[in-house]
């Protein structure tokens, strides 16, 4: 079994609605098509930027996108997800990232929104519920990959709902397997962690991979979505920038930077790659290049899809790009 990329579109015409994009997030509404959100504006943390939704019939042909803006403060990260009566759309506000405040609306149809409502209001932990990658639906729970990001350090707080995302349990912060190259980065740098886990099942529990500024993806596991392994260390490598994973008949597939941070600058993130294991990531046998050369290629979200996946990324922060990858 091998992957091809079927088809790659720019959800968003560049320069029109926004100078500069990123974030994105993609999800498959039960009426089927495909809506794609992320925040836009003058740069990233800039107050004019909103959540921009679009919907396509195709996946490859895009509609005007919808504005969406809660409040006249930086928008972030949104996360869409497909809910028994519709969708759903998180996404953050506030001026810091340590002071970020999680809102959600709702749709029947992905085109008529509610009004944004605060998730957990009153929150000042950095914002509730999904902080990038979609939420994980297991065992009667609803688990957010959730991460708590202050000025000197960097944590992965899972948040949990049994009751379809009406109220949220914040979960134990994560531990780790400490090691040297951990310990050689706490020595030189303000800020180190863990953050963004991208989640999935299979039939020996629930995992997660996590971005890190240790130049690796680390990785956790549990049998019960509420205890989870300590954090240990992949060789799958990390340029401290977002991953994201999806499970599909037995088939995981990671879309990602494959760039070590230990080895380059941070900011570099091209190519973006996404790949695939029979062995629920221990191992990967294919490779698909979604994107290469010069500018930013970042920051993926990856749905299963009809043969294959669909992945949602930013290209350039000019845009957002749409690709549906497919088995031969």
């Amino acid at each position: 079994m091998g992957y091809r990329m079927l088809s790659k579109t720019l959800v968003y015409e560049q320069d029109k609605w926004f100078p500069s994009c990123h974030a994105s997030t993609v999800c498959r509404p039960r009426e089927g098509g495909y809506l794609c959100a992320c925040f836009g504006g003058t740069m990233e943390s800039s107050e004019d930027t909103a959540i921009w939704l679009a919907r396509s019939e195709d996946g490859v042909s895009f509609a005007a996108p919808k504005k969406i803006r809660a409040l006249d403060t930086p928008h972030w990260n949104p996360v869409l997800d497909v809910t028994d009566t519709g969708c759903a759309l998180y996404f953050k506000t506030g001026v810091s990232i340590d002071a970020w405040k999680t809102y959600v609306c709702f749709s029947d149809d992905g085109i008529a929104w509610s009004e944004p409502e605060e998730l957990v209001p009153g929150d000042f932990s950095g914002g509730r519920g999904p902080t990038k990658n979609p939420m994980l639906r297991w065992n009667g729970m609803l688990i957010a990959g959730r991460s708590v990001e202050s000025r000197t350090a960097l944590t992965v707080e899972n948040d949990v709902s049994f009751d379809g995302g009406k109220t949220w349990h914040s979960a134990q912060p994560l531990d780790y397997i400490y090691d040297e190259i951990m310990a050689q980065s706490y020595r030189t740098k303000k800020q180190n962690g863990l953050i963004q886990p991208t989640l999935w099942a299979d039939e020996e529990g629930v995992h997660m991979f996590m971005r890190s500024n240790w130049g690796a993806v680390y990785r956790s596991d549990s049998t019960d979505g509420l205890k989870w392994s300590p954090a240990y260390r992949t060789g799958i490598p990390n340029n401290s920038s977002g991953i994201c994973a999806a499970y599909k008949d037995g088939i995981l597939a990671l879309c990602y930077n494959p760039v070590s941070s230990l080895e380059c600058s941070n900011s570099l993130r091209t190519p973006l790659v996404m790949d695939f294991s029979k062995d629920g990531g221990k191992s990967f046998f294919d490779r698909v290049v979604l994107d290469d050369g010069p500018g930013e290629f970042s920051y993926p979200t990856v749905v299963p899809d009809e043969g294959g996946f669909t992945v949602s990324y930013t290209w350039k922060r000019k845009t957002i790009a749409l690709a549906r990858v497919v088995s031969d």
